[in-house]
Formats: C-alpha cells, sequence, structure tokens
C-alpha cells in the first residue's frame, strides 16, 4: 500500500480508503454483517488506514460496524464521517443547523466508540450555504471543543468544490471523480493543490457502473439505491464504458483497475474510497496500488476520450 498526505491535516492516509456506505446495509443490497468485517479486515490486512463513513449509511450501522472492527486498533485508523441528513426524526432531509451538527457529531462519537473523529465532513450542502460560510462556525466549535480533529465537505460538483476552496475553511473536499465523470481535472485540483486542500475521490465506479458487471438489463435489489435509476441515462453511460473499454483492450489490467489507477495518476488526489461489501472485491481493489499497470499514454488517451467525445460531457451523477 502506498500512503500520501491528506492536504494539510499532516494526517498520512492509504492512498485507497475504504468506502463504508454499502455496509450499511440499505443502499447497495443486502449485506451481511460476516462479509463486511472480513471486507474490512482484508482492507487493514493490505495497508488500508482510511475509513470513510456517514451517519446516514444504514442510518447508523455502518459507523457501528466500523467501531466494532477497530477495537484494539483504533489509534491506528484515519476515520472520516460525514453529517447533514436528519433521519432521527422522521424520513431523511438535509439539516445542517447548528444545534443538529452537534448533536449529529455527538451520536456519530458514540455510535464508532471514539472520543474524537480525525474528519468531520458536511454532507452535500448547497452552493448557497458553502458560499455563505456560517455553517462552517459549528465546525470550528466542534475542533475547539476536541470533538473533532478536522473538517471537510463533500460536495457533487466543481463550482461547489471551488466555493469550498474560496471560503478557505475546509481541510478537505470529498467529490465525484471517475472515468465518466473528469470534470475536477482543470480547475477544482490546481486550486485544491495551490490551497493544500486534501481531495477524497469518491464513487471510482461511477456506482458500479465502472466494473463492467452491469448491462442495460440490470436489475437491483428494493434496497439499491441504484434501482431508481433512469435507464436511458443508465444506457448512455453504459455506451460511454463500452468506449473505454475498447480503449482498454489488454488482459494486463481489468476495468476495476483502471479505474482506480487512473484516479491515482493525479497528484491531487490524495486517497480514493471504492465501496465494497467482499473481502474479494477488496482485494481486486488493492491491486491498483500494489501493482500498478496503466500506462501513462493510456492516462492521456482516456483523458482525450472523456474531453473530445460530447457523449461525455452530460450526464454525470448526483448521489
Amino acid at each position: 500500500m502506498n500512503y500520501r498526505l491528506l492536504g494539510r491535516t499532516g494526517l498520512r492516509v492509504s492512498e485507497i480508503g475504504f468506502g463504508a456506505w454499502a455496509i450499511g446495509g440499505t443502499s447497495y443490497g443486502t449485506t451481511r454483517d460476516e462479509e463486511s468485517l472480513d471486507a474490512l479486515e482484508a482492507a487493514w490486512e493490505h495497508g488500508v488506514n482510511f475509513f470513510d463513513t456517514a451517519d446516514t449509511y444504514g442510518h447508523g450501522y455502518s459507523e457501528t460496524l466500523i467501531a466494532k472492527f477497530l477495537k484494539g486498533k483504533r489509534d491506528q485508523a484515519v476515520i472520516a464521517t460525514k453529517a447533514g441528513w436528519d433521519f432521527y426524526h422522521g424520513g431523511s432531509k438535509k439539516n445542517f443547523d447548528s444545534d443538529y451538527l452537534r448533536f449529529a457529531a455527538e451520536e456519530s462519537l458514540r455510535r464508532l466508540q471514539t472520543d474524537v473523529i480525525d474528519l468531520y465532513q458536511l454532507h452535500n450542502p448547497s452552493l448557497a450555504m458553502i458560499e455563505a460560510g456560517e455553517v462552517f462556525q459549528v465546525l470550528d466549535e466542534l475542533k475547539s471543543a476536541g470533538k473533532i480533529r478536522f473538517y471537510g465537505v463533500s460536495v457533487h460538483t466543481p463550482q461547489e468544490a471551488l466555493a469550498v476552496i474560496k471560503n478557505g475553511k475546509a481541510d478537505t473536499i470529498q467529490l465525484i471523480f471517475n472515468l465518466l465523470d473528469q470534470r475536477p481535472v482543470l480547475e477544482v485540483f490546481p486550486e485544491a493543490e495551490s490551497r493544500q486542500i486534501g481531495i477524497i475521490a469518491r464513487e471510482p465506479f461511477a456506482c458500479g457502473l465502472l466494473t463492467g458487471k452491469y448491462t442495460a438489463e440490470s436489475k437491483f435489489e428494493k434496497n439499491d439505491h441504484r434501482n431508481r435509476w433512469d435507464r436511458d441515462r443508465m444506457a448512455k453511460d453504459l455506451e460511454k464504458v463500452e468506449k473505454i473499454k475498447s480503449l482498454l483492450k489488454t488482459p494486463r489490467l481489468t476495468l476495476v483497475r483502471a479505474a482506480l489507477e487512473f484516479i491515482l495518476s493525479f497528484e491531487a488526489v490524495d486517497t480514493v474510497i471504492p465501496g465494497a461489501k467482499t473481502r474479494a472485491q477488496v482485494l481486486e481493489n488493492l491491486l491498483a496500488s500494489e501493482d500498478s499497470k496503466l500506462r501513462i499514454e493510456e492516462v492521456s488517451i482516456l483523458r482525450n476520450l472523456y474531453e473530445r467525445d460530447s457523449l461525455f460531457q452530460s450526464g454525470f451523477f448526483r448521489n
């Protein structure tokens, strides 16, 4: 495993982290605790020390599983979680009020069985909220109180990421970056690097499309958020995937490895957080760090495809 510094935080994190949305059990189909814990163990055995979750993943269950797994080794791990989706008071709705964020932080600390959260992230606030900046005051309070060490923002769009950078308060940005959505490269990455703001790349497989496992006929379980996808848009994205695969017709690397290695080829990225539900998925993901196969010229080819093919300039996901 290779490690990178997470922006200006000084935290040394595995360049491939563990994205813990799926193990929450409510958004990527059925899970089993034994498999989830085994997946976490496989990641740990191979040097993963960065675990990214959110309170809303399984309504706290993802955090609970991570705490169970990290018992006895908490001080060796970097835990990142998020808040801003209020599921405590009926339904689930955005809530970034100061009192709510204080409450949510205490609940996450309790579930994670820790005295401090290494990285606390706002979970997709609006552009207007980021630009106003008032929401960062409560994060400063939590930091001063020793509840959190650093804080960041999870965003949907490059515009939101640039607003976070301009504000200057957050230590990290978590953003969508993958072969289907390369928008951050030209504007966000240079600005983040110049301010030493850490970049966490999420959805490296575009919610599974870049694993090569799915077709236009694929069906998803009821407890899988992908069963709500627009089928026409999915078909267009699968067309993009086929174009990518046609450029990478080599037994040297799988689509999964190409997807992760492409992301890690950018120095601005400090860690990428693929999701995994099983040990086998984790081990396949980790090959991208342990035995890189993607060549520099192939990175250029994939960039050119994205920049020059109009098909890639629309249909971006907003999960």
